[in-house]
């Protein structure tokens, strides 16, 4: 009967035992997040081809304002936007890894 209790507890203990795996994913994309209405507004990325904000993007609510997200390649960037034909920004950003880099139109 001890012997059989013994076992018992063993395999109770055994069984208790566990490992803990833990998975952390990280975005390995970089994004530049425009918030405010996107009509009329053109943006410009490091001199490419310029993107009306209005016809070639999708926009969604973030907050309770209007979020438009432009995927970008790591590294520095420079940034203009026009609305109605007026330059309204003129920035320079840098994006790492799995970050977003916010501009107010």
């Amino acid at each position: 009967m001890k012997k059989l209790l013994i076992i018992i507890m063993a395999l109770f203990m055994l069984t208790s035992c566990g490992t803990y795996r833990q998975s952390v994913l990280v975005d390995d994309k970089a994004y530049l997040l425009l918030i405010g209405d996107p009509m009329n507004n053109v943006v410009t990325i490091d001199n490419n081809k310029p993107i009306d904000l209005a016809q070639e993007t999708t926009s969604y609510d973030l907050n309770g304002k209007t979020a438009t997200k432009i995927e970008v390649s790591i590294g520095s960037h420079t940034v203009k936007i026009t609305k109605g034909g007026v330059l309204t920004v003129n920035r320079k950003f840098y994006v790492s890894t799995g970050t977003s880099f916010e501009v107010q139109l």
